[in-house]
């Protein structure tokens, strides 16, 4: 009788090696797409110097890296205006490093609020899915100066 219950316990610890295994197995994600590696810098300018009637804007600047766009890349203002990325940025193609956006709310962007101090903007893409990540995000911290003060 002990050589069938070394038998029963040998299959026994192989079942439940198989389970624990199992489970582990099935529990591991396989890893996540790497995160895309970019940095940006952003300007405000509050005196509008170089802009249309000297309205104040910020310029959102890609420094490194390479972010390939599509129709699900916005900027959205502080109150959820958005429009197209394509609408503000200085390329059709990917961006890359010197690519850069000229936001003011006016314009192409005339569907954003101006770039007035406690203004937010969020270059945001939507994959869709209820899917939704911000890739960058700019916030007017300064009063516009000069005759830019006129359009805020």
């Amino acid at each position: 009788m002990s050589p069938v219950v070394g038998v029963a316990l040998m299959v026994a610890l192989v079942v439940v090696l198989a389970a624990v295994l199992g489970g582990l197995l099935l529990s591991v994600e396989p890893p996540a797409d790497p995160t895309p590696q970019y940095s940006y810098q952003t300007e405000y300018h509050a005196d509008g110097a170089g802009n249309t009637n000297d309205r104040p804007y910020v310029v959102l600047t890609l420094e490194g890296g390479e972010i390939v766009v599509g129709e699900h890349f916005y900027i959205v203002d502080g109150d959820g205006n958005e429009v197209r990325w394509d609408a503000v940025w200085t390329t059709s193609g990917p961006l890359t490093a010197g690519d850069y956006a000229h936001i003011d709310g006016f314009g192409s962007d005339a569907a954003l609020n101006p770039a007035c101090e406690g203004q937010t903007y969020r270059f945001v893409h939507r994959p869709g899915d209820g899917e939704s990540a911000v890739l960058a995000t700019v916030d007017v911290d300064q009063p516009a100066v000069g005759p830019a003060a006129v359009h805020c």
